[in-house]
């Protein structure tokens, strides 16, 4: 019978399974990941995060994340934070800075002080490639715009669309509470516009920089939060308000996010927070 090694982290309430493959090498495919995420006959976890060995000097690891679907994402900023935990307390105990990549971005771990960790989540994207638009299907105000809708049981909700390493819609509203969140975002769905779906956030505020959000993330359904929705959140809030704060704190069911951006569409946005060990395991195949 074969063996996986795995540690349990999270990362405000967003779990994940995180299984190193920089010294032993698991085959899994599809269906073992989906096992694995079941909550019911496996671990159970948000994803599955993978640290796999880099052929490339600057890079020191492969960051590979599996949403519980089995499909795999390029971005994920809560599960970084638990990556970088992980990382710097069995690699890297005297390092500060690490330098990573998805399958869509490189990107940068930095270890603040204990159990504070800084994700350089990249540069926000507004294009039509990173954000995997099915363009025979549907045109979208890019940049500034925000005159995207989407009508909801006779309502109309704006969005703005960003790339995050993933694509996300963030559709800022109010009394967020009420919304029937996953019906909203499978009938968001269906209206065809991505070629691999989309992360969906509905944001209120609150008081000054601090934003209430709900997120329904692709592949996983609604989570307790979501590291890259928050920087999408921020992001997108340039264009949803007046005034542009470079410090936000976002309000999930999971807890409370930190970002930091310049306002700057051409530099990179910062994640900010903790992660846990929650246990280690082994899985039987």
């Amino acid at each position: 019978m074969s063996k996986i090694n795995f540690t349990k982290m999270q990362s405000l309430g967003n779990d994940f399974v995180v299984i190193d493959q920089i010294k032993n090498i698991f085959q899994l495919n599809k269906k073992l990941i989906k096992k694995i995420c079941d909550r019911n006959y496996g671990v159970g976890c948000d994803q599955i995060l993978i640290l796999e060995k880099s052929a490339k000097k600057n890079i020191f690891f492969k960051y590979k994340i599996y949403n519980s679907d089995g499909s795999e994402s390029g971005q994920c900023g809560n599960g970084a934070k638990c990556i970088a935990k992980y990382y710097f307390d069995t690699y890297g105990k005297r390092k500060k800075n690490i330098q990573i990549e998805t399958i869509t971005n490189k990107m940068s771990l930095n270890f603040i002080k204990e159990n504070l960790y800084e994700v350089d989540m990249g540069v926000p994207s507004f294009k039509y490639k990173d954000l995997n638009i099915d363009e025979k299907n549907y045109k979208f105000k890019e940049n500034s715009d925000i005159n995207n809708h989407f009508n909801y049981k006779g309502k109309k909700y704006h969005y703005k669309l960003v790339s995050i390493g993933n694509p996300h819609a963030v559709f800022m509203c109010k009394a967020i509470k009420g919304i029937n969140l996953e019906d909203f975002s499978i009938n968001f769905n269906k209206k065809n516009i991505f070629l691999k779906g989309v992360n969906i956030s509905i944001v209120e505020n609150t008081k000054s920089n601090h934003w209430l959000a709900r997120i329904y993330e692709r592949g996983s359904g609604e989570t307790k939060a979501c590291g890259s929705a928050a920087c999408a959140i921020s992001v997108c809030l340039k264009f949803f308000t007046n005034t542009q704060s470079k410090n936000n704190y976002i309000h999930m069911k999971g807890g409370k996010a930190q970002v930091k951006w310049s306002g700057n569409e051409l530099e990179s946005v910062y994640l900010l927070g903790t992660a846990k060990y929650v246990f280690n395991g082994v899985y039987n195949i």
